[in-house]
């Protein structure tokens, strides 16, 4: 849902917080701005924060609410391509009827994701289409919506490679040559369930490690399909490592690009961890 269908609602949404006796303040996000500015004048005296955007909209408040040590519960009006994380809490694609679940909803503990220092609320991620959200312009995802997603791996799937890796968890330790690298925090990216056993307030990440075989391409396919079909229900093929922890490393040769909730993330190497009930999300 893109930002015109929220414009349109805002009046309405506006008035569904008055008809609780909540006065809503708005502002706009702009991410050419110092996100130092985002929450200034902003504490604990208010209710909650509703954010209307994607996952990448929602990291970025969230992040700086960290930063600036702002404890407030948040509300998602979900309105990004994907919408991956508010999709996992339960969260209405309708804007309105979001709004409602926010407002007749309770705060509960969620867990957040932490890379080098950077918060993820859904994914991290690093090598064959994880990184789809960035190169995708925006234009076209907000003509074309998830079909963009589908555009943008095309390119990925041209020059996919393998990357040398190793991981260090308290689950275990793991070498070896892969193609994709996901610690969720979330189920799905890009709305394909890798993840559905995951959960949101388990204090672990669910991690997946696509291996590289001798032809890459031949592996990545009928793995990356049946991830989406049966993904996480126990049957996890040969080529796929799936481990859950509350800390990891990754380290690589390679000086490979990473994603966070799509958008750039930190080079290699990363320490990640899940900060078990950090955030409170109000939830259905």
């Amino acid at each position: 849902m893109g930002i015109t269908s929220i414009t349109m609602s805002l009046d309405r949404i506006v008035e569904l917080y008055a008809s609780r006796g909540i006065e809503l303040q708005t502002r706009e996000i702009d991410f050419d701005v110092a996100p130092s500015t985002l929450l200034e004048g902003l504490d604990e005296s208010f209710d909650h924060l509703l954010i209307a955007g994607g996952d990448g909209t929602v990291n970025y408040v969230v992040s700086e609410m960290f930063a600036e040590g702002l404890d407030l519960p948040i509300g998602i009006i979900p309105s990004g391509t994907a919408n991956d994380f508010a999709s996992t809490i339960g969260m209405r694609s309708n804007p309105i009827e979001a709004c409602r679940q926010v407002l007749d909803g309770v705060a509960r503990p969620t867990d957040i994701g932490v890379v080098n220092g950077h918060c993820f609320v859904n994914v991290f991620s690093f090598g064959t289409f994880t990184n789809v959200s960035q190169h995708t312009p925006t234009l076209l995802k907000n003509a074309i919506g998830k079909a963009a997603y589908v555009v943008g791996g095309a390119v990925d799937f041209i020059t996919m490679h393998p990357i040398p890796i190793e991981i260090s968890s308290d689950d275990g330790d793991w070498s070896g040559d892969a193609l994709i690298v996901l610690a969720f925090n979330g189920k799905t990216a890009g709305n394909f369930p890798l993840a559905r056993m995951a959960e949101v307030d388990d204090g672990q990440l669910d991690v997946l490690v696509l291996k590289a075989g001798v032809v890459p391409a031949l592996t990545a396919v009928p793995t990356f399909l049946h991830y989406i079909f049966r993904g996480g229900t126990g049957d996890v093929p040969r080529d796929v490592l799936h481990f859950h922890c509350s800390r990891m490393s990754i380290s690589s040769s390679r000086n490979e690009p990473t994603d966070v909730d799509g958008q750039h993330g930190p080079e290699l190497p990363v320490e990640l961890e899940c900060r078990a009930g950090a955030l409170r999300v109000i939830r259905p």
